[in-house]
């Protein structure tokens, strides 16, 4: 009987043992990161895969597949430090290029351009234009020897957008497990883009070993940045001095939070004003002397009709004019301190990607509708002007219509960068406006757990505090999970088919909940203290936010300013200030072909000739007409305000495809209207009184 009653008191002693062991090994595996396993191992080798993928493992733009074709042939060497430099540029940019690629291209290139000058020249008799040929080889190989450069400069300023926030989930990550390789892995796991594939490949050198330890590789990481980034490269110094007792711990993160985001705020003050002296010389060289100084070209044209053709107008103004504003734009934002990078959309249900729009419930391309807008613009600018169709149009109505056709062009792009950009700007101004939300949301809830409520009492008090708040919604439904289902707090957020969090579509929110679901597991005070350092912290984030986009704000509205308005009503008055010009010098032309033909030739001095041969031997036609001068000023108004659409987007927001979508929706929308407004009302008052004097009635 004893052994019997001795056989169940060990064997409840067993069970109870083994109860406790393993809920030491739950608490032990929610507070370490486990060493890297064969498993694992392979897990990062498809992960490395796929991020090749990404980055091009195989060529797939044209300037890589060209580069490629071109290493067969010859080279020559630019010297050690000149192609050192190149394979770094390369390496950064992640290019799938080498430098004998890249050197190739460009000289062979610059070689067969050479060539054509030199028949443009030689055979031609063109001297003007196969110089021209001649400076475009040289711009063109100079830019193909440096476009790795310039692509890992653009690289660098992409990534530097998401610095902050990868210091932000590093951070996160160490105040609850001490671990600076699962830090690093967090944080690459839900940045996006190409900081992402940055820390991917740090993750995966140090696991096949190119670096002894997670320090070393941070350390060397650390050093890569500190000439483009040094508060992200002080930062990290920082995060690896973090193996510290737990007070100097918390301490010492907060001293990182402080640096990364106080080193922003000083490089956006420091850069605005250096901005001046770049937006005075875009507002000047770029846009308003540019087109003052198309008023003076009729006249040009006139006295050197042999040498300047219309299509070096063309060329200059529409083609290497706008290159060059956006190639001093680029270099202008390459010096660009990280602004903060907008919300992903695409984990948003059914919304459209980018090149799609939603009709009448229908997915379509984008370009459907902006074709329709397109052809409904030109349908109505034929029926303003239906001479156009007939042998002989009128003037008038021909210098109508090909306004409607610079509309047609405007609009039809502003159409397409709307409905591409429509259903998507509302949803991430939501995500925008739930991340600007969170800071408050988890001081809330972190505050309503610390005074020993239950967890779904807290959710309730906290999401009453939040009322008007889209967050508070996550906190209801979280609670309405656990009372009604018995779920964890775990359970309740990211349960597969009603977890609260998969109703809000941003990765912050998402990845800084599961941090502080996984402290809750060491109990809920750890979670209470979780939620109240990253509230702070995220505060500080918005506050940031809010510094750098007022410290950019004087600078994008002077460049709105000019681009919605300025530069549109400037190229309208030029338009009707040319074609006054030119109509006054076709009528001189007219009356001196007149008068040499009545005195035979005689007596005829320098500008006489210039009118003669310039207009008057062809009755008074001039080689550039009104209605092309105004499709060459048309044109070049639509690219400039394009350029500038892109340069306000880029300076507040940094890369943000939907946000430059709907700035130049936006911009050139109001731009070609002030363009025609000012051209219409200009050739009102002043065009067609100067019209009258050179008709006089009989």
């Amino acid at each position: 009987m004893f052994d019997g009653k001795k056989k169940k008191i060990l064997s409840a002693m067993d069970k109870s043992r083994d109860e406790r062991r393993k809920k030491l090994e739950e608490i032990v595996r929610s507070t370490e990161i486990s060493l890297p396993t064969a498993k694992k191992m392979s897990k990062y080798s498809t992960a490395y895969e796929n991020f090749l993928d990404e980055v091009h493992h195989k060529p797939k733009t044209l300037f890589e597949k060209t580069c490629a074709a071109t290493e067969r042939l010859p080279t020559i060497s630019l010297g050690q430090k000149t192609e050192m430099s190149l394979g770094e540029d390369i390496n950064t940019s992640y290019m799938n290029v080498t430098i004998k690629g890249v050197k190739n291209l460009s000289m062979y290139s610059f070689f067969a351009l050479f060539f054509v000058s030199l028949f443009v020249i030689g055979v031609l008799a063109d001297l003007l234009f196969g110089f021209l040929v001649l400076m475009f080889a040289v711009g063109l190989s100079i830019n193909v020897l440096t476009y790795p450069g310039k692509r890992a400069e653009t690289l660098v300023v992409r990534m530097s957008s998401d610095t902050i926030l990868a210091v932000l989930y590093m951070v996160i990550y160490m105040k609850t497990s001490p671990n600076l390789e699962g830090a690093l892995k967090f944080a690459a796991d839900n940045l996006d883009g190409e900081l992402s594939w940055d820390l991917k490949k740090l993750l995966w050198d140090l696991q096949v070993g190119v670096y002894p330890n997670a320090d070393a590789a941070v350390a060397k990481y650390a050093v890569k940045w500190k000439d483009k980034n040094s508060e992200f490269s002080e930062a990290l110094n920082l995060l690896r001095g973090s193996a510290v007792g737990k007070a100097r711990r918390n301490e010492l993160f907060d001293e990182i939070i402080k640096v990364i985001l106080d080193g922003t705020v000083d490089r956006t003050k420091k850069y605005v004003s250096n901005l001046q002296t770049p937006v005075m010389i875009i507002h000047a060289m770029g846009v308003l002397l540019p087109v003052m100084g198309l008023v003076l070209f009729p006249i040009i044209i006139i006295f050197m009709s042999d040498t300047v053709k219309p299509i070096f107008l063309f060329l200059g103004y529409d083609v290497f004019l706008p290159i060059a504003l956006w190639y001093f734009i680029t270099k202008t934002l390459s010096n660009k301190p990280p602004t903060f990078s907008q919300p992903d959309v695409s984990l948003v249900r059914g919304l459209p990607k980018l090149g799609e729009t939603k009709l009448w419930d229908r997915v379509v391309p984008v370009i459907l509708p902006s074709i329709g807008v397109v052809v409904l613009t030109l349908l109505v600018g034929l029926l303003m002007a239906p001479s156009i169709l007939s042998d002989s149009p009128d003037p008038s109505q021909s210098m109508t219509f090909s306004v409607f056709i610079i509309m047609a062009a405007s609009f039809g792009i502003a159409s397409y960068c709307w409905f591409d950009s429509k259903d998507k700007i509302g949803i991430r101004n939501d995500i925008e406006k739930i991340e600007d939300e969170f800071s408050v949301a988890l001081f809330q809830l972190g505050n309503q757990i610390s005074s020993g409520k239950p967890i779904e009492t807290s959710m309730d008090g906290a999401a009453e505090n939040l009322t008007g708040m889209k967050i508070a919604t996550m906190f209801n439904d979280a609670s309405g999970n656990i009372k009604r289902f018995g779920f964890t707090f775990d359970q309740a957020l990211f349960d597969k088919k009603v977890g609260a969090v998969w109703k809000y579509p941003s990765k912050l929110v998402r990845s800084i909940m599961k941090v502080v679901s996984d402290s809750s597991k060491k109990g809920m005070k750890a979670a209470s203290s979780t939620m109240m350092t990253i509230s702070r912290y995220l505060k500080g984030m918005h506050d940031v936010k809010g510094d750098v986009r007022e410290s950019l704000g004087e600078t994008t509205s002077s460049m709105s300013f000019l681009a919605t308005f300025l530069a549109p009503m400037i190229s309208g008055l030029t338009v009707t200030m040319a074609i006054i010009i030119l109509q006054i010098l076709t009528k001189l032309g007219e009356q001196i072909s007149t008068i040499v033909v009545d005195q035979g030739g005689a007596g005829m001095s320098g500008m006489q000739f210039g009118f003669m041969f310039g207009a008057g031997m062809n009755g008074g036609a001039l080689p550039l007409g009104p209605v092309e001068f105004q499709m060459i000023v048309g044109i070049y108004m639509l690219e400039t305000v394009i350029i500038l659409a892109a340069f306000m987007n880029k300076i507040e927001y940094g890369d943000d495809a939907i946000g430059l979508r709907q700035g130049i929706a936006r911009t050139l929308m109001i731009g070609v209207i002030v363009y025609v407004i000012s051209w219409y009302f200009t050739g009102m008052i002043f065009g067609d009184p100067i019209s009258r004097l050179l008709t006089p009635t009989l």
